[in-house]
């Protein structure tokens, strides 16, 4: 607005207009106070939004049957193999006999070709070769070399290479060796050397780019070879000593040779867990309806959207009639059709609730019918149906979308009013500072001449 300012004259020309201002401002702050009440509704539409993208994710979870497949593992002597879950599984009990651990064929090279002990890893090597070739795993590969090689400079050139090989170089009383050793254990991932040097395929006998093996390299070195072990008296071989393809669901790791027992059971507080995250999510859900439809019966002095209010609290009831459906297809008497019957039930606040032992003695007394319950190929279990139910009211088409759609196109319409009020309320004001400035500039001429008149009298 213009400022407001004033001639000197009898009247007090900013008082007057900024009370007549003042009292035309009203419509403009009725539909400021409405743009503000959208908002507070866009914002309340917004946490409702977000609570049912957590019960939709929650619901996914409980739609795959995955969330059933949770075990626990433990191993009678975690000196002899540890064992951790991975997905899936069974519950067992698996006897395991380790009588070979894997490892990687390895070779120490301690000596130069004139069998003289290496005291400087940088020294260049006498008949060494330009390159060299290896045979990993059955992939041959060179790496080069070039001129002037030394202990140091093959180590690096090998590691480069990315072959399979790692190269080490290690010092013992001011001698240096060259260790090779094969990224991967077991005798599939092995290593030969085919070219710039003599390989005998095993631990003694054997040359590298003017190097050679001393009695006590040789004794150094091992021959590539793969875990040994029988599981509930079946033979195992493994070119690791990490073992996954065994006992499914698990991951055993082998640390030395002996006897173990390893035990899978159903990891039911994991299973609670996951079925306690999809009822905390309803529970928000409802929380936040609830507080949203009593919160929205008058914002300030102008009326809610009660439509709105009557949207949310259909929502609530949708919600809560998914759970008061049976599965279809599924007899109640004689299998699991409700939530109740696993244990899951509704308080008067509409508010789920868990009652772990009465949903463990369900699992244990039919798992597929639980599963059944919660997701099915179907696409009848509660998981899917609440998927569903909840990706229809996110959808474009949906009650969120469609209210936050009609939220803004009023905040926007209201917006626009605004600017024509206000431009309105500019000139209105800019007139009656003119028009008052002028009548306090006649009523200011005025008093001067009555004031002068006056003074002629007397």
């Amino acid at each position: 607005m213009s400022s407001i300012s004033a001639s000197a004259g009898p009247l007090d020309v900013q008082s007057i207009v900024s009370q007549l201002i003042q009292a035309d401002s009203q419509p403009l702050a009725q539909s400021q106070q409405r743009v503000s009440n959208f908002q507070s509704e866009l914002s309340t539409i917004g946490q409702v939004s977000s609570a049912l993208s957590s019960l939709q994710s929650a619901a996914s979870t409980l739609s795959s049957g995955t969330f059933l497949q949770q075990f626990s593992a433990a191993s009678s002597d975690t000196t002899v193999a540890a064992v951790t879950t991975t997905s899936g599984g069974a519950a067992g009990t698996y006897a395991l006999n380790v009588t070979q651990m894997a490892r990687s064929r390895q070779l120490v090279f301690d000596q130069t070709s004139g069998g003289a002990s290496i005291t400087d890893q940088n020294a260049t090597l006498a008949g060494a070769p330009s390159s060299l070739t290896f045979n990993v795993g059955g992939t041959s590969s060179t790496v080069q070399l070039g001129s002037n090689a030394s202990l140091s400079s093959i180590a690096s050139s090998i590691n480069g290479a990315g072959i399979g090989i790692n190269a080490s170089i290690v010092q013992y009383n001011n001698n240096y060796s060259l260790v090779l050793s094969s990224a991967q254990g077991g005798t599939s991932n092995s290593f030969s050397i085919t070219s710039g040097g003599t390989d005998s395929n095993n631990t003694s006998g054997n040359t590298l780019a003017g190097l050679q093996q001393s009695g006590t390299a040789a004794s150094e070195s091992t021959n590539a070879q793969n875990a040994q072990l029988t599981v509930n008296g079946v033979n195992v071989s493994s070119s690791s000593n990490t073992v996954t393809n065994v006992v499914n669901g698990a991951s055993i790791t082998l640390e030395k040779l002996g006897q173990t027992t390893i035990n899978m059971s159903q990891n039911t507080s994991g299973i609670a867990s996951t079925l306690q995250s999809f009822i905390s999510a309803y529970n928000q859900v409802v929380s936040t309806t609830n507080s949203a439809t009593t919160s929205s019966t008058t914002v300030g002095s102008t009326p809610a959207n009660t439509d709105i209010s009557s949207d949310l609290t259909g929502l609530h009831e949708r919600l809560a009639g998914l759970l008061g459906t049976p599965v279809a297809g599924v007899d109640p008497v004689n299998s699991y059709a409700y939530l109740a019957q696993v244990g899951i039930t509704q308080g008067a606040d509409g508010t789920l609730s868990l009652n772990t032992t009465a949903f463990n003695a369900a699992l244990a007394a039919n798992p597929s019918a639980v599963s059944n319950l919660f997701g099915n190929p179907q696409n009848t279990g509660i998981g899917n149906v609440f998927n569903s139910t909840i990706n229809s009211l996110l959808g474009p088409g949906g009650m969120i979308t469609s209210n936050q759609n009609n939220l803004n196109s009023k905040v926007t319409s209201e917006q626009q009013l605004q600017q024509q009020l206000q431009s309105q309320l500019s000139t209105e004001q800019t007139n009656l500072l003119t028009e008052y400035s002028s009548l306090n500039s006649e009523l200011a001429a005025m008093e001067q001449s009555s004031s002068s008149m006056a003074n002629l009298i007397g």
